[in-house]
């Protein structure tokens, strides 16, 4: 597909829904960027980590529970080494930002984080996708398509932030334990492919369910 016109020129079952691992995280991210865009000081607010979000299994960042970062940081331990614990913790965080359901006035923060997931998913017109959680682990009701994929990609590349995210192959921070200590953290990227000229990134997934799983971009001219 051409991210510059949207048209998807070629695909083999593109939309079929499909389990996405942690391809789960661009949405993540993208909600995320899509509101520091417009209020950019959200970028320094400290995401103080759960134990929830600590304990959440699969790849991670690292990071304990009561250990804080800012949401920038934390944004780095959710692209690069795919944490499903960063992942939790933002959805936790940042669904505070976004405005309570009439309907469901009693919904958690990561529960608004969630529905803000499938509220955009709804706006890029990806018509085949439902997200349970921001991370990617395996859900039956967790799906989405390839096509849809590449219009979740597509809206996530307009934002300069998530283009220089996915294209960093180390990042190195300091978190903040409840007693003042503080403890450095080095995040590798997953996607092994960045460095090859013309390779720009996005994002990896694996799970057993999904297999190993890739959204790229390639940039030539």
């Amino acid at each position: 597909g051409d991210p510059r016109s949207g048209k998807i020129s070629l695909g083999e079952e593109a939309d079929t829904p499909r389990d996405i691992a942690s391809t789960t995280k661009i949405m993540t991210a993208y909600l995320v960027l899509q509101l520091v865009e417009r209020e950019p000081e959200r970028l320094n607010e400290r995401v103080t980590f759960s134990l929830n979000a600590d304990q959440t299994i699969g790849s991670t960042a690292g990071i304990r529970a009561g250990e804080s970062a800012t949401v920038a940081e934390v944004l780095h331990g959710l692209m690069l080494p795919s944490g499903n614990d960063a992942a939790t913790a933002l959805s936790e965080h940042c669904g505070d930002w976004f405005p309570v359901d009439a309907s469901a006035p009693e919904q958690t923060s990561a529960e608004r984080f969630i529905a803000a997931m499938n509220d955009t998913a709804q706006q890029l017109g990806m018509t085949k996708s439902r997200y349970v959680n921001p991370h990617g682990l395996t859900h039956r009701d967790h799906k989405s398509t390839a096509a849809d994929q590449f219009r979740l990609a597509r809206a996530a590349l307009q934002l300069p932030r998530f283009r220089e995210l996915i294209q960093t192959r180390q990042y190195r921070c300091e978190v903040t334990g409840t007693e003042g200590y503080r403890r450095s953290v080095v995040w590798r990227n997953t996607n092994q492919l960045l460095g090859i000229e013309g390779y720009a990134g996005v994002k990896t997934g694996t799970t057993d369910a999904a297999g190993a799983c890739l959204i790229s971009l390639s940039q030539h001219d």
